[in-house]
């Protein structure tokens, strides 16, 4: 039976991070990796992660070190079109910033003044505000102070723009406009931007529109916008998570959107309410929303979804009943009838790596991974978690926050070869924090015949 093979020979910890990037270079010689310090603790800003590429003979070739890191979405190193150069976020001075490698040069060959969350093949590159992120207890860096950290919607932070040849730069998108387009901004607080993603063509971002609300609570829109700064749009609003461009015209994202507690939100009363009563009432529209009789299958509310890039989209349904959990999907960048997907951890820490394939709505699962059961080391994490909104520790045990900040909370995250023959995956089942293969070639090929 065919198993998954490690990429990341050696000794140490290896990753790459989140499912939305292509860690090989065009040639498919090169897979770009981050060695990690120490995964038993959230990274520490005075210790930083090795930078570098496995090569053809999978020896892993470091190029330097980075402090802007974090184990969910590495430091968003990724090659620039078909080059053999690659960038990578880094603390630049006071600031994140970004350096440009040159894997054939093996050194250095750029300093950037703005970080880079998604670059087009042209060397645009669009990044966001790490500290903030890092404050709101999303996927940031530690080690710098989020400054409109007094600001709910901020009109000098959002989406950056700069070009990394001419140097060029600007801020695409504040997240003030975001916060003020078709909603009230003063519903929400601490509004932030994250999970930026281009579509296939490079002339549109997706992204998510995130804020905390009075009963403790947090909002996601799924928002576009033109890579031009045109044409913003939100397409949903309700609990949504992970997602990915379809085609140029659909995303493909898991959520609720329209439930109970959505429509208590946006009303009146809502709105005229204390925050603590807020909170209680929440409890109880759940129960009655969401809990059936003892031994009935519990209501699922949730689904895969498919979008049209459109203001307030009408919602499809991507793989009913077919896939029945969140996950970490991507697109095949070579044929997008084929998505790479995983599945969180079951009840015994299981994760399944699994294919499925649009036109025929099949799913063909390829492994099961389970997560170890050592625990994180305490001893640093309150230092580690330093400029976290108090609102979030509260919400969340240190144990729990230092476990998913650290390297052993390990994800899947699969992600495509161009070319669709392979999928590369982080996993810690063997003990080690690893960077897998599995080649998908007889399955995609015994399946090309048919019409998308």
């Amino acid at each position: 039976m065919q198993k998954e093979f490690i990429l990341s020979a050696g000794e140490g910890d290896f990753f790459f991070g989140f499912h939305d990037l292509v860690a090989w270079n065009s040639a498919g010689d090169k897979l770009l990796a981050l060695q990690a310090p120490d995964i038993a603790v959230p990274p520490d800003p005075r210790v930083a992660c090795g930078v570098g590429y496995f090569d053809a003979a999978q020896q892993f070739c470091q190029l330097g070190n980075t402090y802007a890191y974090n184990y969910p979405q590495g430091a968003r190193q990724q090659w620039i079109g078909d080059t053999d150069t690659f960038i990578v976020n880094d603390r630049v001075d006071d600031k994140w910033g970004a350096r440009i490698y040159d894997a054939n040069a093996g050194k250095c060959v750029s300093t950037l003044p703005l970080p880079a969350h998604v670059i087009t093949d042209e060397g645009v590159a669009f990044g966001i505000d790490y500290a903030r992120l890092f404050r709101v207890g999303g996927y940031g860096y530690t080690g710098l102070p989020d400054k409109q950290a007094h600001i709910h919607a901020p009109v000098d932070s959002g989406i950056t723009i700069h070009n990394v040849y001419s140097g060029e730069q600007s801020l695409l998108l504040s997240i003030a406009t975001v916060a003020n387009y078709r909603m009230n901004p003063s519903l929400g607080q601490h509004h932030y931007i994250t999970h930026l993603l281009l579509n296939p063509s490079q002339n549109r971002l997706a992204f998510l529109h995130r804020y905390k609300l009075k009963d403790g609570g947090e909002t996601t829109r799924l928002m576009t916008i033109g890579t031009d700064g045109n044409g913003l749009r939100c397409l949903a609003t309700g609990f949504l998570s992970h997602f990915d461009w379809k085609d140029d015209r659909h995303i493909a994202i898991w959520g609720r959107t329209g439930s109970g507690i959505e429509k208590l939100r946006g009303s009146l009363l809502y709105k005229m309410m204390p925050a603590g009563l807020i909170a209680n009432g929440k409890k109880v529209l759940k129960k009655l929303l969401y809990t059936r009789e003892k031994g009935a299958k519990a209501v699922a509310p949730f689904n895969w979804l498919l979008l049209e890039d459109v203001d307030n989209a009408i919602p499809a349904m991507l793989a009913k009943d077919i896939i029945t959990e969140d996950g970490h999907p991507m697109f095949c960048p070579a044929d997008r009838d084929w998505m790479i997907c995983d599945t969180y951890p079951d009840q015994q820490g299981i994760r399944t790596l699994f294919l499925f394939q649009y036109s025929t709505q099949q799913k063909t699962t390829l492994g099961t991974y389970r997560m170890i059961d050592t625990k994180p080391d305490l001893r640093l994490a309150d230092r580690l978690l330093d400029g976290v909104d108090e609102g979030v520790l509260k919400a969340f045990s240190l144990e729990q926050m230092a476990f998913t900040r650290s390297g052993l909370h390990c994800d899947l995250h699969p992600r495509w070869k161009r070319d669709g023959s392979l999928v590369a995956f982080d996993s810690i089942h063997e003990g080690s924090r690893l960077i897998y293969g599995y080649d998908v070639s007889n399955i995609i090929h015994a399946n090309k015949n048919v019409p998308v």
